[in-house]
């Protein structure tokens, strides 16, 4: 299966932001402020990694549905973030959390 990106300004957004990390400049006050919610999250792998979880505040999709979500490029569970190629996640607990 070969993948192509239909749309070369996804990728740009995405190479943006990762470079914006590897710089420290990147604003995640306002990207958690306005990105959707992934709870009970865990890593999954099918034909790139992915995470699948428990969704809240997404644009399209209905609260407390369970997704996968698009390929992921970033993911950083002590900050509560997460890049995939269509949008920025804010991580909730994940999968199996038992803590309090």
């Amino acid at each position: 299966m070969t993948f192509r990106f239909n749309d070369p300004g996804v990728a740009r957004r995405i190479f943006d932001d990762l470079q914006r990390v590897e710089d420290g400049t990147l604003d995640t006050s306002s990207i958690l402020a306005d990105a959707p919610t992934l709870s009970a999250y865990k890593l999954v792998l099918g034909w790139s990694h992915a995470l699948s979880g428990i969704v809240h505040g997404h644009p399209r999709l209905q609260d407390g549905r369970e997704i996968v979500t698009s390929q992921l490029f970033y993911l950083d569970p002590e900050h509560g973030l997460a890049r995939t190629m269509n949008r920025w996640y804010r991580l909730g607990r994940p999968h199996g959390y038992e803590g309090n």
